[in-house]
C-alpha cells in the first residue's frame, strides 16, 4: 500500500510561494540538504567531490538564472528562508541533474556507475487515445533515496495559470501540468556540450507558466541550457518531443504516440551523446518496449493503459517500472520513484509514489 504523497497549496508572490514551501517541508528540505552529498559520493566513485565543490558547481549557473527567471530566483529564496537553510543549499539541490555531467569533469561522464539507467516518457495525441483526450506521462527513475522527498505543489501563482506540480522537496519541480491545458515531462540525456546555463527545474517551471503550448516549446528550446534532457510537452491538440543538450535540440516527429527514454534518437543529434556513458542496452530496450506498446494500442489507449506501461517488467530490473539490485544501497539503486499519467487538457494527474507494480496511483486536480 503506498503512502500518501504530501500536497503543499501555495499561491501569492514568487518569495510567498516560495516561503511557504520551505515552512511545509522543512523537515525534510533540511534532511535533503545534509544528506545529498552523500549520493553524489557514492555515485562519483572515481572522482573526489565534496559538499563545498558541488556547491560551487552548482552556483555557477546563478547568473544565467537570475537573467532567466528572477521570479524562480525568487521562489528559491524564499524556500531557502521557509527552511531555514541557506540559499546556496537550494541551488544545490536543484541542480541534482545537471550534476550528472560532473561524472567526471574532463571525461564528459563516462566513468558512471553500471547499475545506472533512468526515466521513460511518452506522448499519446487525441487521435491515438480511446476518448479523444491527450495524455503525457513517465516513470521518473532516480536513485532510490529521492523517494522520501517526494511532494505534489499545487500553485496558484499572483500572475498566469495555476500549475500542478510534482516535484522533491525544496525543489521548484520536476514535471506537471497547469491550467492552460499544457502539460509536461522530461528524460535525462548526457551531452557532451554541457556548461553553466539554465538548469532543468527553470525551464520546466518556466514552460509550465506559459499559457500557450508554443511559449512553453520556446521556454524549452530556446534557453541557454546548462545540459541535455529531453522534453516532452503536450497541449491545445499538439504534442512535442524536443532533444536537447546545452546547444542544440531537435524535435522528433510523433505520429500519434511516441516514447523516449535515456539516449539520443535525433539524427542531428546523435554526435552530442557522451560516448560510452550508457554502460548497457536497458535505454535502448525501454524505449522499444515502450513504443510498440503505444503502436499496438493506437486509438484504444486510456490512462487505465499507460498506467499498464508504467509496470512493465521487460529486462528487469533495468525495466520501465525500474528496481534497483538486491545488493545495491539507497544511495545508488536507481528504481521509479514515482509513475504518473497527466490529462492536461483536463486539468488533472495521477501519480502513484515508488514502483507502480507495488503500490497505487492517487488521483490529483489544479
Amino acid at each position: 500500500m503506498s503512502a500518501v504523497i504530501p500536497v503543499l497549496d501555495l499561491a501569492g508572490t514568487p518569495y510567498e510561494i516560495g516561503l511557504a514551501h520551505g515552512k511545509a517541508m522543512k523537515e525534510r528540505i533540511v534532511d535533503f540538504v545534509a544528506s545529498v552529498t552523500a549520493v553524489h559520493q557514492e555515485n562519483n566513485s572515481f572522482i573526489r567531490v565534496d559538499h563545498d565543490s558541488l556547491t560551487t558547481f552548482c552556483m555557477k549557473n546563478l547568473g544565467f538564472l537570475q537573467k532567466y527567471s528572477m521570479e524562480l530566483v525568487e521562489e528559491m529564496r524564499g524556500i531557502a528562508d521557509g527552511a531555514g537553510v541557506p540559499f546556496e543549499e537550494i541551488v544545490y539541490l536543484n541542480s541534482f541533474l545537471e550534476l550528472e555531467d560532473l561524472k567526471a569533469p574532463g571525461v564528459g561522464a563516462r566513468i558512471l556507475p553500471d547499475a545506472l539507467w533512468g526515466c521513460t516518457t511518452f506522448n499519446v495525441t487525441p487521435d491515438a487515445s480511446v476518448d479523444g483526450r491527450a495524455y503525457i506521462g513517465q516513470t521518473y527513475d532516480m536513485e532510490k533515496y529521492y523517494e522520501k522527498y517526494l511532494c505534489i505543489l499545487r500553485i496558484k501563482p499572483v500572475n498566469g495559470p495555476a500549475m500542478l506540480v510534482i516535484s522533491f522537496a525544496g525543489l521548484l519541480g520536476l514535471n506537471g501540468l497547469n491550467s492552460s491545458g499544457v502539460g509536461a515531462v522530461i528524460n535525462k540525456v548526457t551531452a557532451t556540450d554541457a556548461r553553466p546555463g539554465v538548469i532543468y527545474p527553470f525551464i520546466m517551471r518556466k514552460a509550465l507558466a506559459s499559457e500557450r503550448i508554443g511559449d512553453a516549446l520556446g521556454a524549452v528550446i530556446f534557453s541557454p541550457r546548462a545540459s541535455g534532457i529531453t522534453y516532452q510537452l503536450s497541449g491545445e491538440g499538439v504534442a512535442f518531443c524536443a532533444e536537447t543538450s546545452a546547444t542544440s535540440y531537435q524535435l522528433l516527429e510523433i505520429d500519434g504516440t511516441i516514447s523516449h527514454t535515456n539516449h539520443f534518437v535525433g539524427r542531428d543529434m546523435r554526435r552530442f551523446e557522451t560516448q560510452n556513458w550508457l554502460s548497457h542496452g536497458g535505454s535502448m530496450v525501454r524505449k522499444q518496449v515502450a513504443d510498440a506498446f503505444l503502436k499496438k494500442r493506437r486509438g484504444k489507449l486510456t490512462p487505465e493503459k499507460l498506467k499498464e506501461l508504467t509496470r512493465d517488467h521487460t529486462n528487469y530490473p533495468r525495466c520501465i517500472c525500474a528496481h534497483g539490485f538486491p545488493d545495491e544501497s539507497e544511495n545508488t539503486a536507481f528504481h521509479t520513484v514515482f509513475g504518473v499519467v497527466m490529462n492536461p487538457a483536463g486539468g488533472w494527474l495521477e501519480v502513484c509514489p515508488g514502483n507502480p507494480c507495488e503500490n497505487e496511483y492517487e488521483h490529483h486536480s489544479i
